[in-house]
């Protein structure tokens, strides 16, 4: 870097820094996304950086966006002047030419698409993630098409948007085609987008015009927010775009360098807003007259989060501010968040016509956010993640999210297993056995090796696409694990084997705790009376295997105690205690007999079905039988932990506690 940029870059860091009093971010964090850059290769981020690297190389081949690109003209007869219709207003089909237009609350009118609203959100998200590909990457052409695109929409004589609003969210019909004071909220992916030029005012192809050039801009549109006849009625506002219209004012004249406006709108933000739009019971009434009460009840919290995020940024503490009858910011999110996780119908007796689980994942991440406003709220963090979806390639995660070990251990997972899904269907399509259902290994000429439902690991798979979408609650890992878990079902009544709690516990056991359907849960139950019939109540265990008769009388092995986890689920299904006895009897048996005096496991206990007496120990995978065989001494570690959980016998955890000692 030569002196003249090293100049630049410590000048402009500099005064970003004095504009927002502290990081120069305002409502993203940069010691977050310093602490994200610098752990990339975190499985937990990797995806969703090169998630973003896609979405940023897909806007370098983007043609520029502006305004004089829509179809209509606003009523000034400049296309220069920003125009968007209202979104739920519709034509009136008892009117020939559909006018008036008329209201209906939560219905979007695709006719949007004709003017510039939506295409100022794409501007603004493209020229977010090239931003963000910039900083993580250092790849300057990120930052010269982000440069461009800005230039076009803003700058160049020919293409630029006149800052002003004065014909947002018209209503054809209405008052001559003039905008709405509503229509301010518009401009509010500017909001996110300024905290990515902020970034970008560090790069090469961002110069110290174009800085100044959009400075100037903001000021001039800050000037409008301010004096217009739409700014100051909806400066009235005494909803969500009240508060819309102070996270504007504040944010743009962070950017144009009015701290004086920001901090005299944070300062008055509580009295005149937060308190006045929340009750005391964290209700939000002008939120839960609309159509989709619950969206709208977030939307206004998200406002309030990033005005909050601005004033922490600032030195003004807006997340903590709180009237004399309790109204605040986080009432308000705990009217909410009990029904994360509920359906629909439970939003009584508000409404929420659509758009339900969206709504509820959009609260969920800005819990987490308030989270991070106030760490002392642990139980947002919990909250978040028990309702996330974990969405790897989510921007949210390079944003906020502090991935954890857990967080990594599961994305790595994830990438493992969409390997894996693609490698099962090359492998499938290229056998003729269509019965072959899931993997089992990698052979040595590098092909997959598949198995039927009837081999004792095919439920394996299945499993650990439940366990994955029991931590990511993404429905792509829901839809997969179903695939891989309904070619089982025929297993139920497989009475040659011991491994039906593998085989059917592990796939439709977790279907039904996950999903609820009685269909699953009706399967396993099947399975549990077919396991049963392999106990033999003299020797008090279930037989393990049918074969080498010639050898053994009645074989029991240590993997066994994994199978009387579906056994004790039966009981607490059913209340028949038959599976919760032979289960209790099983492992009693086994810890009699399988063990060694130093907690070390045999393998295979071979029985006599007249005594119920051992007649031999051996092994049939391990080295010799008086080996240890690591898996098994596992099996065993797994069961009595298992079996102490259901039956609360101090006998079994001392089992596992004195198998854990061996270990060690």
């Amino acid at each position: 870097m030569n002196y003249k940029m090293k100049t630049k870059a410590l000048f402009l860091f500099f005064s970003l820094c004095v504009l927002t009093n502290t990081q120069g971010q305002s409502i993203w964090n940069k010691n977050q996304l310093e602490k994200v850059k610098r752990s990339l290769s975190q499985p937990a981020y990797a995806t969703a950086y090169q998630e973003l690297l896609q979405n940023a190389d897909r806007a370098l081949s983007q043609q520029p966006l502006s305004v004089m690109t829509k179809e209509k003209t606003p009523a000034s007869g400049n296309k220069h002047d920003y125009m968007s219709q209202a979104r739920y207003f519709w034509a009136d089909p008892s009117k020939p030419d559909g006018l008036p237009y008329i209201h209906r609350d939560g219905v979007s009118n695709p006719e949007l698409d004709k003017l510039d609203r939506n295409r100022m959100g794409e501007l603004g998200n493209s020229v977010t993630d090239l931003s963000l590909a910039w900083y993580f990457s250092g790849n300057e052409k990120y930052a010269q098409k982000a440069t461009e695109l800005i230039r076009v929409w803003f700058f160049n004589k020919a293409t630029r948007m006149n800052p002003n609003l004065n014909y947002a969210q018209m209503v054809p019909g209405h008052d001559g085609g003039k905008g709405r004071s509503t229509g301010l909220i518009d401009t509010y992916s500017f909001v996110e987008m300024l905290d990515a030029v902020q970034l970008l005012e560090l790069s090469n192809s961002f110069t110290e015009k174009d800085s100044k050039q959009l400075k100037a801009w903001f000021g001039e549109l800050l000037n409008w927010f301010l004096t217009s006849k739409q700014g100051i009625e909806d400066d009235r506002n005494n909803n969500n775009h009240g508060i819309a219209y102070d996270a504007q004012v504040i944010a743009f004249a962070l950017y144009a360098g009015k701290s004086d406006v920001a901090k005299r709108i944070l300062n008055e933000f509580p009295e005149k807003r937060l308190f006045k739009q929340i009750e005391p019971d964290g209700k939000q009434p002008r939120e839960l007259t609309r159509t989709l009460a619950y969206h709208y009840s977030w939307y206004n919290l998200n406002h309030i989060i990033d005005i909050a995020a601005m004033g922490k940024n600032f030195g003004v503490n807006i997340a903590n501010a709180t009237s004399p009858d309790g109204r605040n910011l986080y009432k308000a999110l705990d009217f909410l968040t009990p029904y994360l996780g509920k359906t629909v119908s439970d939003w009584q007796p508000y409404q929420q016509i659509s758009g339900w689980d969206g709504a509820q994942q959009a609260l969920t991440k800005d819990v987490y956010r308030a989270y991070l406003l106030n760490p002392s709220r642990k139980d947002y963090r919990q909250i978040y993640l028990n309702n996330r979806v974990f969405n790897l390639k989510d921007r949210f995660f390079l944003l906020y999210v502090n991935a954890d070990e857990v967080d990594d251990a599961f994305a790595f997972a994830q990438n493992q297993l969409g390997f894996a899904l693609d490698c099962v269907i090359k492998a499938q399509e290229a056998n003729a056995n269509k019965k072959l259902v899931a993997p089992n290994s990698v052979r040595k000429d590098g092909s997959l090796q598949l198995i039927t439902p009837h081999d004792w690991r095919s439920g394996f798979f299945a499993g650990s696409l439940w366990q994955v979408y029991d931590f990511t609650r993404n429905k792509t890992w829901q839809q997969e694990a179903l695939k891989y878990t309904l070619p089982l079902e025929e297993v139920k009544y497989y009475t040659a084997t011991h491994d039906l709690g593998f085989m059917i516990h592990n796939s439709f056991g977790q279907a039904y705790r996950l999903t609820g359907d009685t269909a699953f849960k009706n399967v396993v139950l099947t399975a549990a009376n077919t396991l049963i019939k392999r106990y033999n109540p003299k020797v008090k265990a279930i037989r393990s295997w049918d074969f080498n008769k010639d050898k053994w009388q009645y074989p029991v092995i240590i993997d066994n105690m994994m199978n009387l986890e579906m056994l004790f689920w039966a009981t607490q299904m059913t209340g028949d205690s038959t599976y919760y006895n032979i289960s209790v009897n099983h492992a009693t048996t086994t810890m009699n007999n399988h063990f060694r005096s130093d907690y070390s496991s045999y393998h295979v206990v071979n029985y006599d079905t007249i005594t119920g007496k051992p007649l031999t120990k051996v092994t049939h995978q391990g080295l010799a039988d008086e080996s240890i065989w690591s898996r098994g001494q596992a099996w065993g570690l797994y069961g009595f932990t298992m079996c102490y959980r259901f039956t609360r016998n101090p006998a079994f955890l001392t089992q596992a506690e004195d198998i854990v000692d061996f270990f060690s």
